[in-house]
């Protein structure tokens, strides 16, 4: 097992800005180039050939997690700086250096957005850890991720999994976790198999039938000496013939842990004792409202590239007159909005700052943030890269 923790940089009194924007615009750069590699080799791929498509798969797959190289370490809120120093003061010392920035500088800042590690993350990432110290201990523990749509599942196991790239040896490649798509057609088990053996940087025929392929991904997998297994989007597999073959993969692999994860994991196992008890461990990423939502929000307060305030955490806001009502704040329409699910509130939070940034604003206002929502479910935007494109610092 790699005992190096995966990398974060704490947003603490000890953050410097510009550091920060040196290592994003190197990850930037690597990213441009390695994409733009891979993108070349795709013009090279035959798609008459049967190697050649497995390969365009994979090279597919890598690209989309390679987005997350943009914010390689992604900033981690320190909560002994909170008890120790309090928002307000780590507040104003990222300010003093926000104030300073050109406007392209706040513009790359926002690639932070693109993945925080969020105090939820963060204990998704060390139950992670835990789960394969047992693994390395001959000891399997599998189980359920759940949690909505938008809640940072499969962002948090992507950037896992490009963090635990293929290592090249001498004789085969280390392939530390794997993480698939369940298919959607359970017509056949064969998708699911050739899935993980491409990931392990194997291929197979057409001609391979399903005990074949399962014989090989179970050789591969120990071959490659692979720690985890995702299977993301798990409750596609609707068949109890093909829910068994994940029961027979974790059958023949002596320890490796096997993490299931969707919007409902437990529908997956409903119906059957013995998956139930093999997959009897449940985490939940749960949505963003209340005093959880404001949490949050104080947070991301902190890294928003302005000199002035904005208020996110506030329920309501005070009247500018003795005589004015008050009025809703920022927390309470933005839980209105999102209803507190983590893609769209970050999404919100990405593009108002990108037009606040253009715009040369202080702060976000309830009304930019109102009309930039709108304008997102007019444009149904889903995709950060796509906002940090039309923005212009990914051309």
């Amino acid at each position: 097992m790699n005992d190096t923790p995966l990398q974060t940089v704490a947003a603490d009194m000890d953050l410097d800005v510009h550091r920060r924007l040196s290592q994003l615009e190197r990850w930037r750069a690597a990213w441009r180039e390695e994409d733009g590699a891979l993108a070349g080799h795709l013009e090279t791929l035959e798609p008459g050939r049967w190697l050649d498509l497995q390969r365009g798969v994979q090279i597919a797959s890598l690209r989309r997690r390679l987005t997350l190289q943009l914010v390689q370490q992604p900033l981690e809120l320190s909560a002994e700086a909170v008890r120790l120093v309090g928002f307000p003061a780590l507040r104003q010392h990222l300010a003093a250096q926000f104030a300073g920035l050109t406007q392209a500088e706040r513009l790359l800042w926002l690639n932070n957005f693109l993945f925080i590690l969020t105090p939820d993350l963060r204990q998704l990432s060390d139950k992670m850890t835990r789960v394969r110290a047992h693994q390395a201990l001959g000891q399997q523990r599998n189980f359920l991720l759940g949690g909505p749509s938008g809640m940072g599942k499969s962002t948090y196991l992507n950037w896992l999994t490009l963090n635990e790239r293929p290592v090249v040896e001498t004789e085969r490649n280390r392939v530390p976790v794997i993480k698939i798509d369940a298919p959607v057609s359970n017509r056949t088990p064969k998708p699911l198999f050739q899935r993980i053996l491409m990931e392990c940087g194997a291929t197979y025929t057409a001609a391979d039938n399903e005990e074949v392929l399962l014989m090989k991904l179970i050789l591969f997998l120990q071959r490659c000496r692979t720690e985890l297994l995702i299977v993301d989007e798990v409750e596609h597999i609707t068949s109890r013939d093909l829910r068994r073959r994940i029961l027979e993969i974790s059958n023949l692999t002596h320890g490796l842990p096997i993490v299931c994860a969707s919007c409902h994991p437990l529908r997956w196992i409903e119906g059957d004792a013995e998956v139930q008890g093999r997959w009897n461990d449940y985490f939940e990423l749960r949505q963003y409202t209340g005093q959880r939502l404001q949490r949050l929000l104080a947070f991301l307060e902190l890294l928003l590239p302005f000199t002035g305030d904005a208020f996110l955490a506030d329920h309501t806001l005070l009247p500018a007159s003795k005589q004015g009502r008050q009025t809703d704040g920022p927390a309470r329409l933005i839980e209105q909005w999102t209803g507190g699910i983590l893609r769209d509130i970050m999404l919100l939070v990405l593009e108002a700052s990108a037009r606040a940034i253009r715009h040369n604003m202080p702060h976000l206002t309830p009304l930019l943030l109102e009309e930039t929502w709108r304008d997102i479910q007019t444009s149904q935007v889903t995709d950060f890269l796509a906002v940090l494109r039309r923005n212009g610092d990914m051309q």
